[in-house]
């Protein structure tokens, strides 16, 4: 049997006010391409298909236009909620996606979250275990916010551990046997070549291990974390990746999704296909190497997002007008800091320390050497960061 893996579409995504559904519709159309190409049997979303939990019309027409041409090539799919999208929403239109052979999930339950799915010739079934993001404020109890540290994380980890060994119990050896969940894996690596792993671990995000993802599953088909990649090689677990780079931290990566060809008893073989519709997003010079204005048009790139960074010595209130003057698809513009050994020697060191390890040195300057903050304290600073992340997403 084959299918399409795919995540995080995040559709309705700006970029600084700039509108993305054109690219969004070029991706989806080679989403559309590969899978008619590939002649699959079913096509895996695996969470955050759209960008906030309130989108658009603009955006609902394009998921909407999506599922229709799907359903005219006789593609049938299975749709999983992410974080970012709406739970009862998903739930609410799920009869009607139906009628268009669309298994939609938004809440996580143990009724009906294992779909069976047949090939195309009738010769092989299989089962895939359905599991939508699962919130930890209805998961973590208050009481173990007081306890012990790591009490909460442990807990949620176990408990959506537990779902998905439920799921999987029903699985049998003369199907195939998948796995399609939008959740956070510990052994993710996070941002262009990983270099953001350190900072979203240390915000103490709800996750799951590996090992806690049933083996009984030949392949996981993960939404969550934006960087293509393998989480365990056998059996297969895999993240995607988004369908775009949707900000700057996803500069240097490429866009794929998954080829899964399965059968029952044997190991899946998976192919990545590229997803090239997409504005690169590119950087001009650095934060601490900025260019002269009068470079700029050296940079002009039409066809991606530009960041940049600009060697200016006095603050200029009109600096963006004129870079954009120069680079109209400049989104981000900002004067490069001066590259003093100091400040450099400063700035290496606080790129080596998380969010937590910042706010405790914070806390015991403050009140003094050997005051560390509270569990609650530190829990409270944890949940405030998770919101500010996303609000910031949502911006």
């Amino acid at each position: 049997m084959k299918f399409l893996h795919t995540s995080d579409w995040h559709i309705g995504r700006t970029v600084r006010g700039q509108s993305r559904l054109g690219e969004q519709q070029a991706a989806l159309q080679q989403v559309l391409d590969h899978a008619r190409e590939q002649a699959i049997d079913c096509l895996l979303l695996a969470g955050d298909v759209f960008d906030t939990s309130a989108p658009s019309p603009e955006s609902e027409t394009l998921l909407y236009w999506f599922f229709g041409e799907l359903y005219g090539s006789g593609i049938p799919a299975l749709v999983v909620a992410g974080n970012h999208d709406h739970p009862k929403r998903l739930d609410a239109v799920a009869p009607l996606l139906a009628s268009l052979r669309i298994r939609a999930l938004g809440r996580p339950r143990h009724e009906g979250a294992l779909i069976e799915v047949e090939s195309r010739d009738g010769r092989e079934k299989a089962l895939v275990a359905a599991l939508p993001w699962v919130n930890e404020r209805e998961t973590v109890e208050f009481e173990s916010l007081q306890g012990e540290a790591g009490a909460p994380l442990t807990q949620y980890a176990d408990r959506v551990a537990g779902l998905l060994q439920l799921l999987a119990s029903s699985f049998r050896p003369d199907t195939c046997n998948l796995i399609a969940a939008h959740l956070l894996a510990y052994d993710a690596v996070i941002g262009p070549g990983g270099g953001e792993r350190e900072l979203h671990m240390a915000m103490g995000l709800y996750g799951v291990h590996r090992e806690q993802i049933p083996a009984e599953s030949q392949y996981t088909a993960l939404g969550h974390v934006h960087k293509p990649q393998t989480i365990r090689p056998s059996p297969r677990i895999d993240y995607c990746g988004s369908l775009l780079q949707l900000d700057f931290g996803e500069r240097e990566q490429e866009k794929f999704v998954n080829l899964v060809e399965i059968h029952p008893r044997q190991p899946a073989a998976v192919t990545p296909l590229p997803i090239t519709a997409g504005r690169p997003m590119i950087d001009v010079g650095s934060v601490l190497h900025g260019v002269q204005l009068n470079e700029l048009m050296q940079y002009r790139r039409d066809d991606a997002w530009l960041r940049v960074f600009v060697d200016i010595d006095m603050p200029v209130a009109n600096l963006a007008q004129m870079v954009r003057e120069q680079l109209p698809t400049a989104v981000h513009v900002e004067r490069s800091r001066k590259s003093q050994a100091g400040a450099e020697s400063k700035d290496a060191q606080g790129e080596r320390l998380g969010p937590q390890e910042l706010f405790s040195k914070f806390y015991a300057s403050k009140l003094g050497r050997g005051h560390e903050p509270t569990k609650e304290t530190s829990e409270l600073f944890r949940r405030l960061l998770e919101e500010e992340s996303h609000a910031a997403a949502e911006a």
